[in-house]
């Protein structure tokens, strides 16, 4: 369209310079014949009518000649300006139909192609995070609960009260047995109680002194006994009771499992050896279960 209306356009003014050559020439020739009649001598009647005659008549023609290839470059002009107009105008209309097809792509037809291509996009991922928000947060509402019922049991950790309830589950393991009872030989009617008759009397008194003597050396050997064992049960529960649960210095500057590692194995090595302390336990032990 643009090429169509510069070509008409072209021909529009190379009329229009052709017209305005043709009008100049005109002029010239009416400027020529006016000069010439202007300097023409007198003559005899006849022969002036007669010169003035045929110089008419050229003069005549030549402008005949020039009016119709004036009317005919006015007519080319006036075909060639009006199809330039033509061009032009239809030149205009492609070229604001065009502005207005790339002013509509580019604000709202990308949009929609964008639309087009993220339909249900954003939906999905919505979708999707919120599902994996909701199992991880009640997976860590599980975990709470769980460490709430797991930290309760402990908070109601009592060794007494477990051990009362495990004798009394199998109170038939736990009960004491019957007493055995004296069986009397062959009509022997003396009572279960011991006899203290003249001939055995002085070997009882004796026999319960020795007893006496010996049951107060026990004694004193006992609360011996029983002090070092106290002491040592305070030992061992001092050993199996040390509060080394606490591993939040484990967490407190980052939550990734190396530093979690190199943390542990630092905080570890500053304590006493693993195996030193299982050694030292074993040994009291061992000293606690002789003793008692």
């Amino acid at each position: 369209v643009m090429k169509t209306y510069h070509m008409y356009n072209a021909d529009s003014i190379s009329a229009q310079s052709k017209l305005k050559e043709a009008e100049k020439q005109e002029e010239k020739q009416i400027g020529k014949s006016v000069k010439q009649e202007d300097k023409q001598t007198p003559r005899s009647p006849d022969s002036t009518s007669n010169v003035k005659f045929e110089e008419k008549h050229v003069r005549r023609s030549s402008v005949k000649k020039i009016e119709k290839m004036k009317e005919k470059r006015q007519a080319k002009y006036t075909e060639n300006r009006l199809k330039a107009i033509k061009a032009r105008n239809e030149y205009l209309l492609a070229l604001e139909a065009t502005n207005a097809s790339v002013f509509k792509y580019y604000i709202h037809d990308l949009s929609d192609l964008i639309d087009c291509c993220d339909l249900g996009y954003h939906a999905s991922l919505n979708r999707a995070l919120r599902t994996f928000l909701s199992a991880e947060l009640n997976l860590e509402q599980s975990k709470h609960e769980g460490l709430d019922a797991i930290e309760n049991a402990v908070e109601n950790l009592d060794a007494n009260s477990d051990k009362q309830r495990l004798m009394e589950m199998y109170n038939n393991v736990f009960c004491p047995p019957m007493k055995f009872e004296f069986q009397p030989h062959m009509g022997d009617m003396v009572s279960s109680q011991l006899c203290a008759q003249q001939p055995v009397q002085s070997e009882l008194v004796q026999r319960c002194q020795q007893l006496q003597s010996r049951l107060s050396t026990l004694k004193i050997e006992n609360e011996e006994v029983k002090k070092t064992m106290e002491a040592t049960l305070q030992t061992i529960q001092d050993i199996v009771t040390i509060e080394d649960f606490d591993v939040s210095d484990c967490f407190q500057y980052s939550n990734s499992m190396e530093s979690v590692k190199s943390t542990v194995s630092e905080t570890f090595m500053s304590k006493p050896s693993i195996a030193k302390r299982r050694a030292n336990q074993q040994e009291t032990e061992q000293f606690y279960f002789t003793v008692r």
